[in-house]
C-alpha cells in the first residue's frame, strides 16, 4: 500500500493533521492501534494556557496560539461533519488556599498577553458559590476554554473519514523500515505499508518505533453526574485547584482529574488513585462529595524530560514528528496540525518549531549518538556508533586558545545555506560546536534564510564569529567588522571583539583579495579587534598577517563553497610549520575524511559551512564532521606511521613454531 503521507498514530493530533493534509491535496493514510485507548480519550479537554501557569516562553507563545485558533477551528470541522465538539469558552477560575499562592501567580500573569484577575475571598465566593472556606482568592482567566475530548474525537474522525482519509483502525506499527537517513515503509501487523513521507504521532507509545524520550505518566480521572434534585448547573466555569481540576459539562457530568504516575504502562484504576482524586476535588468544592459517580478510567500522557512536545523534523528525512504533547495534547491540536501541514506541504518551518525541535536532547554526546545512529535506524544490518570518550583527547591535548579564548571543540560552522532555521539549529546543536560565524550583512538586511537568525541561537552557549561575507574592499569590510562588534554587544556578548576577515572582489571564485586583507586587517587589528582573516593558502601573507596582530589565519582548503577538498595541502603545511598562531582550515572541505585529513596536517581548528547545510541530512553531517575533527586532531597527536618502501609483517618471524 503506497500514500503520499502515513501517519502513525489515530488520536486526536494524528487525526487533526490528517484532516490539515487532505484539506491541502494530499492523499493522507492514518493507522490506529485503537481509537478507543488513544490519550485523547482520557483528557479533560482543558485549553488553559493562562490558568496552567506556563513558564517556557515558546510553549505558552505555541499553546496562545492554538487556543486563538480553537473557535474558528472546531466550527469548521462542525460545518464539515454535521457534529458537535461542545466546545464552550467557559473561562477558568484557579482558587488558592493562601496569599502566597497569589503572589507567585500573578507574576506570572502580569507577563501575560491574555487578561487575567484577582477575586478576593469575597468577590470569587460570589462569582462562584459553593466553594471552600479555605478558599481565600483566585485568580479568573476569562480566554481560557474547554472542549468535549471525546467528542472532538469523533468529530476529527468523522471529518477525516468524510474527507477522504484512508483510516486503519486495530493496525499495529511494529518498525519502521529506514535505510541512509529515509524511512523507507513501516512494519505493521497488517503488513508493510509506504508512503512518500510519514508522521509519527503516537504519543506515549513514540519510544518504541525510535530512541525519544517520551514516556508514558498515567492519569486517572473520575466523572459524577449532578443529582436531578439540584435544578440548574451548578458549576459553569472550570475550578482549577492545588493538584486537582474540576470540569463541568453542560450535559451535567463534571470531570475531576487527574493524578500524575510515573508507573509505565501499568493500567487500571487503583483505590488510592481514585480516593486522591475525590479528597482533593471535595476539599476545593464540597458538595461533590454527594454526587454519584458516573465512570472511572486511566489514560497515558506522553511525557519529555522538558516536559514539551517533540515537533518537526527527525533524523530521517521524510519523517516529521508530532509527540509528547504531555498534558496539553487536546489543546495543541490545531496549531500542531498547521504547523506539521506547513512543514511537509508547502516546507515552511515556522520559527516557533525550533524550540520543540528533537534536538534539543542531543546535547548530551551519548544522546546525540545514539539519536542519529541508533540501531533501529537501519534496516541493513549496520551497528550504532559508539560514543567517542573525549577523556583520551582531554588528556593528550590542550584546549583551542584564540586572542586569549578557551574552546574545547575546534570546529566552527556556519549558518548559511541551510534550507530553513530550523534545520541550521539542529546541526549546530549535532556538531557541538563552540564557534558560529554569522554574516554581519545579512542578519542587518534580514536577507532570505536570516530571518530571526539572531534570536535563533542560545548565544549564551555560543561564541558569535561576525564575518564581512559580501565585502569587496578593505574600507567596506572596516566598516561592516564594527557593525559586527554592535551585534554580538546587543545579543549579551559584551566583550566580543572577535571578526572573520572576508575580502572578496571577485564574484565568480570567490577568491580573497591578499593586499585588501591585509589592509583591513591592520586597521582592525589597530582597534581592537580580534581578527580571523580569510585567505589563500598563501604562507607569506599567513607570515605577514600573524606580525600584524592577527588572532588566526584561516587559508583555503579549496574554493568557497566547491567542496573540492584539500586541494592546497602543500602550502596549508608550510604555513602550520612557520605559524605561531592558531591555523584554522577554511572553505572547500566537502566530507568528514577531507576535515579528518585537515586535521591529520596539524591544523588547529575547521571552519565548515556548506558541506553541512548542503547534505541530505544537515544534522547528521554536523555529528560526522565533529566526529571527523576529534579523530584527525587525535590521529596527529597521536603520530603517524612512518611510510616504507617495502613491506613489514604485522607478526614477528621469530619465536615462531618451526618443523
Amino acid at each position: 500500500m503506497t500514500s503520499d503521507i502515513l501517519i502513525i498514530g489515530g488520536g486526536v493530533i494524528g487525526l487533526a493533521i490528517a484532516v490539515e493534509l487532505k484539506l491541502r491535496g494530499a492523499n493522507v493514510t492514518v493507522l490506529c492501534r485503537d481509537f478507543n485507548a488513544a490519550a485523547s480519550h482520557a483528557a479533560a479537554g482543558m485549553l488553559a494556557p493562562d490558568a496552567e501557569n506556563i513558564l517556557d516562553p515558546a510553549m505558552y507563545d505555541l499553546c496562545w496560539r492554538s487556543r486563538a485558533l480553537y473557535s474558528d477551528w472546531t466550527r469548521k470541522l462542525e460545518e464539515l461533519t454535521g457534529l458537535s465538539t461542545l466546545y464552550w469558552p467557559c473561562g477558568i477560575l484557579a482558587p488558592v488556599y493562601e496569599e502566597s499562592g497569589a503572589g507567585i501567580k500573578s507574576t506570572v500573569a502580569s507577563a501575560r498577553e491574555s487578561p487575567a484577575y484577582w477575586l478576593d475571598k469575597t468577590a470569587i465566593g460570589q462569582y462562584q458559590p459553593g466553594l471552600s472556606s479555605e478558599v481565600v482568592g483566585g485568580w479568573w482567566y476569562p480566554e481560557d476554554a474547554q472542549v468535549d475530548n471525546r467528542a472532538l474525537a469523533r468529530v476529527l474522525w468523522t471529518a477525516a473519514e468524510s474527507l477522504g482519509v484512508e483510516l486503519k483502525d486495530g493496525v499495529t506499527v511494529e518498525g519502521l523500515l529506514q535505510q541512509q537517513g529515509k524511512v523507507l515503509g513501516v512494519q505493521t501487523s497488517a503488513g508493510v505499508m509506504r508512503a512518500s513521507h510519514y508522521v509519527l504521532a503516537t504519543g506515549a507509545w513514540a519510544n518504541e518505533l525510535l530512541p525519544l524520550p517520551v514516556r508514558p505518566v498515567k492519569g486517572q480521572m473520575v466523572r459524577v453526574r449532578v443529582p436531578e434534585y439540584v435544578p440548574e448547573l451548578p458549576l459553569k466555569r472550570i475550578l482549577f485547584g492545588e493538584n486537582t481540576y474540576i470540569v463541568p459539562r453542560r450535559n451535567r457530568t463534571i470531570i475531576i482529574g487527574a493524578t500524575s504516575e510515573d508507573v509505565g504502562f501499568t493500567p487500571h484504576n487503583t483505590p488510592a488513585g481514585i480516593q486522591k482524586l475525590l479528597q482533593q476535588a471535595t476539599r476545593l468544592y464540597p458538595q461533590l462529595q454527594d454526587y454519584p459517580i458516573e465512570e472511572i478510567w486511566w489514560g497515558f500522557r506522553p511525557a519529555t524530560p522538558d516536559e514539551l512536545p517533540i515537533l518537526g523534523t527527525s533524523p530521517c528525512t521524510n519523517l516529521t514528528l508530532a509527540i509528547g504533547h504531555y498534558r496539553n495534547g487536546i489543546l495543541l491540536a490545531p496549531i500542531t496540525a498547521a504547523l506539521i501541514a506547513d512543514l511537509i506541504s508547502e516546507q515552511k518551518s515556522d520559527p516557533l518549531l525550533s524550540h520543540f525541535n528533537y534536538s534539543r536532547f542531543l546535547a548530551q554526546t551519548s544522546t546525540s549518538t545514539s539519536m542519529l545512529t541508533h540501531s533501529a535506524n537501519f534496516s541493513n544490518g549496520h551497528h550504532a556508533i559508539v560514543a567517542l570518550d573525549n577523556s583520551a583527547l582531554t588528556n593528550l591535548d590542550s584546549p583551542l586558545t584564540i586572542a586569549g579564548k578557551t574552546f574545547k571543540s575546534r570546529l566552527m560552522t556556519g549558518t548559511g545555506k541551510y534550507r530553513s532555521i530550523e534545520e541550521m539549529q539542529q546541526s549546530i546543536v549535532a556538531s557541538e560546536c563552540q564557534i558560529v560565524t554569522v554574516a554581519v550583512r545579512r542578519v542587518q538586511t534580514k536577507a532570505p534564510g536570516h530571518e530571526g537568525l539572531a534570536e535563533a541561537l542560545d548565544w549564551q552557549k555560543i561564541w558569535m564569529l561576525p564575518n564581512t561575507a559580501g565585502c569587496q574592499t578593505a574600507e567596506e569590510a572596516i566598516r561592516v567588522a564594527r557593525l559586527g562588534r554592535e551585534m554580538a554587544k546587543l545579543l549579551g556578548q559584551e566583550d566580543n571583539n572577535f571578526i572573520k576577515l572576508e575580502v572578496i572582489p571577485d564574484p565568480k571564485y570567490l577568491l580573497p583579495d591578499p593586499i585588501g586583507t591585509l589592509q583591513a586587517a591592520e586597521q582592525l587589528v589597530k582597534e581592537g579587534f580580534a581578527v580571523l582573516p580569510y585567505i589563500n593558502a598563501d604562507p607569506m601573507l599567513a607570515k605577514r598577517l600573524e606580525e600584524v596582530g592577527c588572532a588566526t589565519v584561516m587559508p583555503l582548503a579549496s574554493p568557497i563553497g566547491s567542496g573540492q577538498g584539500l586541494k592546497t595541502t602543500a602550502n596549508i603545511q608550510i604555513i602550520i610549520e612557520n605559524a605561531r598562531i592558531p591555523v584554522v582550515v577554511d572553505a572547500g572541505i566537502g566530507s568528514p575524511s577531507e576535515a579528518a585529513q585537515a586535521m591529520e596536517l596539524g591544523a588547529d581548528a575547521l571552519l565548515i559551512n556548506s558541506a553541512i547545510a548542503l547534505a541530505n541530512n544537515p544534522a547528521a553531517m554536523a555529528r560526522a564532521m565533529n566526529l571527523a575533527a576529534v579523530a584527525g586532531r587525535l590521529a596527529y597527536l597521536a603520530g603517524r606511521m612512518p611510510i616504507k618502501d617495502y613491506a613489514s609483517a604485522s607478526s614477528p618471524l621469530t619465536g615462531t613454531i618451526s618443523s
